[in-house]
């Protein structure tokens, strides 16, 4: 008796829940949302994903919390959030880094298309090289040529271990025969200081790099994009440099694994309206971000793409 009581109220409560499901979906979202960002305040990433969150709000009519977790090329928040309850409440930013360092980390604790939910792409990063602007280096051969007389001779920050910046430069190296020393730092204003500051030769970093040149703080000597940057089309890609080499790209929102579709769908819409938004727009601008928009399933499928291209490219280079 006392089983088949238990066996029914059992059966009662899976279907109360079952049945509020949808209810509860439909009432997304009732309280603040965090968005964790895996890089420092006042990057690009930071900056451009407040500006969005701010504009997501008035679409989903709650606020949105910007948390920053920063480390690892942003691979510490997606950790954070692959451990989180999947109910919309707990979502992060994805950047190339974050998807490519699980295969570059040995104890890295997700995997990209298992544990997490793609919610939208919202950008692409656009890559640069760049010294200062009083470098006696005025071309990426004279950085070459240095660098393959004494390995020690150039050091280069990013803002990360397995951020596609490093890993592109990792690979220009294998290619050319040359050597340099990686300084990764947690953002990018932390690597363009630090170049601008003199603690390093050159920098590879996405375009948190633009207000430095600018003001003439910082060359840009080339682009690791597919296609010449738009503001600072008198930079060449490594491309047109002779090199197949272009860095891998992605910036978007997710959640954990299990996501109600109706939800992602609702926070999906809420950031493609925010894209459109004259301060994210000022921000991306500003910030050197070029706009890619994709739902979640093309993002989904953009995101298994980069896999599929980087990942064996990954597994032949010795980064140790």
């Amino acid at each position: 008796m006392k089983t088949r009581l238990f066996s029914t109220t059992i059966a009662l409560g899976s279907s109360l829940l079952l049945q509020s499901s949808p209810a509860l979906s439909a009432d997304y979202p009732t309280r603040s949302i965090e968005l964790v960002v895996g890089y420092g305040a006042g990057g690009g990433t930071d900056v451009c994903f407040r500006a969005l969150a701010k504009a997501a709000e008035d679409e989903l009519g709650e606020t949105v919390v910007i948390e920053n977790k920063p480390g690892a090329g942003s691979s510490l928040s997606i950790s954070y959030l692959t451990r989180q309850k999947p109910d919309g409440y707990k979502v992060a930013a994805l950047s190339t880094g974050a998807v490519l360092n699980q295969f570059l980390v040995p104890d890295i604790e997700y995997d990209v298309m298992e544990d997490l939910t793609p919610i939208a792409m919202v950008a692409q990063y656009q890559v640069g090289f760049l010294v200062r602007e009083d470098s006696d280096m005025k071309s990426l051969d004279d950085v070459i040529e240095i660098a393959k007389k004494d390995p020690s001779a150039i050091s280069y920050s990013t803002a990360g271990v397995g951020t596609p910046q490093h890993l592109t430069m990792e690979k220009l190296g294998e290619e050319v025969g040359a050597q340099w020393v990686h300084i990764p730092y947690k953002s990018g204003v932390e690597a363009s200081t630090a170049l601008a500051r003199g603690d390093v030769e050159v920098m590879a970093q996405t375009a948190e790099w633009a207000p430095f040149v600018r003001d003439k703080r910082l060359k840009l000597l080339n682009v690791f994009t597919e296609n010449r940057m738009e503001e600072f089309d008198y930079a060449p890609t490594l491309l047109e440099e002779g090199y197949d080499l272009v860095a891998p790209s992605i910036l978007g929102l997710v959640g954990p694994h299990g996501m109600d579709e109706d939800i992602v769908k609702k926070i999906e819409e809420a950031f493609k309206v925010a894209t459109e938004d004259d301060e994210y727009k000022k921000c991306a601008h500003n910030f050197g971000l070029k706009a890619d928009f994709k739902n979640s399933s093309d993002f989904s499928d953009y995101i298994q793409n980069t896999i599929d291209k980087w990942a064996p490219v990954i597994k032949e280079m010795d980064l140790n």
